[in-house]
């Protein structure tokens, strides 16, 4: 059980989930260290009040950092998430998420102080269901991301066969928020609405998934995190519902109190090989104080004020943007003969 006292390390906290993780980490009294290459974090996204080491989990003195941390919980989110790259590069996925793993679990076993590793997985291990996925599915990755995390998983229950380190795998479905650096669904579908889009493009509107949003998915981590178990597991980390592209998209349109015309684009439309992703949460509500808060209709309303590009004057010298302005801001910049945006990838991430 964490204390005022205990010390956590976060791997990938530079991310877009480890950053929001060492936010909450810190407001609950933790120090903490964050541990990221930067390849696809972002330096301005670590907290100021936690230490940051600018390293590679491959690197031969990732040992040292954490002796001279002396952490007691290891929060590992580091790994290359995007699938498309992954099935593009397999040997670098390979190398960074699994070998990377593997250089911080054997580091793990060298400090004595550490007592809970929370390894972040992914839905990516799931065969194809047209139902609510549970943790007893046998698992069966499609893609080579989800073949690497499965490869993590079973490094991280050796880590806590072979210790006296408690482990824990969070199976992550579809996370969603603030400062989300993949080109995924929603991210796809925000840019072209921010950039004045009156109309939405998007490849495949039938697929299903599960969209968690990350202060649920960084309470799910904490709350893994204070679990006394024995032998090594995995948790689901979902919210319990399937959404398909074109909900989403309306969804979207909803918070905007905005029509939105969905068109699908023949050359963003690729085969679905998993038309059906849904978690079933039983075991972790069952066995932690968890359960998600955030419905995807009120994520995706907060999500659209947290990145509406011009602000106004908020509380404490922060700044927000009203709906009403982000309405007007569309309005001035849509119309008649407007292009797509420059940067929006023409095959959105679904997975």
């Amino acid at each position: 059980m964490a204390t005022a006292e205990t010390r956590a390390v976060v791997t990938g906290g530079a991310g877009f989930i480890g950053s929001q993780l060492t936010e909450r980490l810190l407001s609950d009294g933790r120090d903490v260290l964050v541990i990221d290459s930067l390849e696809t974090g972002r330096n301005e996204f670590v907290p100021q009040a936690a230490e940051f080491s600018e390293l590679d989990l491959r690197s031969d003195t990732l040992e040292t950092a954490l002796e001279g941390f002396d952490p007691h919980e290891i929060f590992h989110l580091a790994a290359i998430h995007y699938v498309p790259y992954c099935n593009e590069n397999p040997g670098e996925a390979f190398d960074v998420n699994i070998m990377g793993t593997r250089n911080l679990f054997e580091s793990v076993k060298e400090i004595s102080t550490v007592e809970t590793v929370v390894n972040t997985s992914s839905a990516a291990v799931y065969p194809s269901r047209e139902r609510a996925l549970s943790e007893d599915v046998t698992p069966d990755p499609m893609d080579v991301y989800g073949k690497t995390k499965l490869v993590g998983e079973d490094l991280a229950n050796r880590l806590g066969t072979e210790s006296e380190v408690t482990t824990v795998s969070a199976r992550l479905f579809n996370v969603y928020g603030p400062q989300e650096t993949n080109p995924h669904l929603i991210p796809a579908i925000l840019e072209q609405i921010r950039d004045g889009s009156e109309t939405i493009e998007l490849g495949n509107l039938s697929p299903r998934r599960d969209f968690v949003h990350v202060d649920d998915v960084t309470r799910a981590l904490m709350a893994l995190a204070d679990l006394d178990e024995s032998a090594p597991r995995a948790f689901n980390v979902g919210s319990g519902k399937a959404w398909s592209v074109q909900e989403v998209a309306e969804a979207v349109g909803s918070a905007l109190e905005s029509d939105i015309e969905i068109e699908q684009e023949a050359s963003r439309v690729r085969e679905s090989d998993r038309p059906h992703l849904e978690a079933d949460i039983d075991r972790i509500e069952r066995e932690t104080d968890w359960s998600p808060q955030i419905g995807l209709r009120k994520g995706l309303s907060d999500l659209l004020e947290h990145q509406q590009p011009k602000q106004e004057p908020g509380r404490g010298g922060g700044t927000r943007t009203s709906r009403s302005t982000y309405l007007e801001q569309r309005a001035t910049q849509s119309g008649p003969g407007k292009q797509r945006p420059e940067g929006i990838p023409r095959t959105t991430q679904y997975e």
